[in-house]
């Protein structure tokens, strides 16, 4: 059966990535996670190339408009603009929960903040949590990382109260070797959710139903949970002592 003719996409990461979705994996030296293995599932069939160019969510959307990146991995609502741009299906749903090395002790309610001070990524957003950043009454500062890990790092160096990632980041990051003997507590409310999908330049756009396809059978098929699950690993909270 002839193949497909040849296709190309330059895929912009947010470097060094956030694990299980994409990330650089120092020990494979390449980008491994959840994006990889989709694309995987069908590269061949659809003759397709993947090239992961190293960015950051502040330039992704420079990139597609200039033409020097085709897609990346986002939600919609976390775009400075997002005119122009083409979406794919949801890739996966992105749960975002604070996370702390106490307890909580009942649901955490942003407006009811007094002064603790929370860990994000630098350059993402952060939509539910922005009125209390903006809040004089009631503020909740913001405390940015270059990642995910410099993040818990901080967690449990007291150099903020807690740390806000998506389920899926936190499994991966958080039960990380340098973290083995520390607890980690989630919040017992989902403090965001957003659909994550691939943003194209509209350039792309007669792939998007190809992907989409593939994207179906993905999901469907089961290889997206065992590739969270490969990337994420089986663990629960609150983090358990080291092997």
């Amino acid at each position: 059966m002839a193949l497909p003719p040849a296709q190309e996409i330059i895929f912009a990461i947010n470097s060094p990535g956030s694990p299980p979705y994409l990330y650089f994996d120092t020990q494979s030296q390449s980008y491994q996670g959840v994006v990889v293995d989709f694309f995987a599932s069908f590269a061949e069939e659809a003759n397709l190339n993947v090239t992961y160019l190293d960015s950051s969510r502040a330039r992704n959307e420079l990139l597609l408009r200039q033409g020097k990146a085709d897609m990346f991995l986002s939600g919609e609502e976390w775009l400075d603009d997002p005119s122009g741009f083409i979406f794919s299906k949801p890739l996966i749903q992105h749960d975002s929960y604070l996370y702390a090395t106490t307890e909580f002790d009942g649901p955490f309610v942003p407006a009811e903040s007094n002064g603790e001070a929370v860990c994000t990524r630098f350059g993402f957003k952060y939509p539910v949590l922005q009125t209390a950043f903006e809040d004089q009454e009631h503020p909740l500062l913001r405390v940015d990382s270059a990642s995910q890990t410099l993040m818990a790092l901080m967690l449990t160096k007291g150099r903020c109260d807690y740390a806000i990632m998506s389920e899926q980041n936190a499994l991966s990051v958080l039960n990380k070797r340098q973290f083995c003997y520390s607890e980690f507590y989630q919040s017992p409310n989902v403090i965001s959710s957003v659909d994550l999908v691939l943003v194209s330049r509209p350039a792309k756009q007669t792939m998007l139903p190809l992907i989409n396809r593939y994207m179906d059978r993905f999901i469907n098929s089961g290889q997206l949970s065992r590739s969270i699950k490969r990337h994420s690993g089986d663990h629960k909270f609150p983090k358990l002592t080291c092997d």
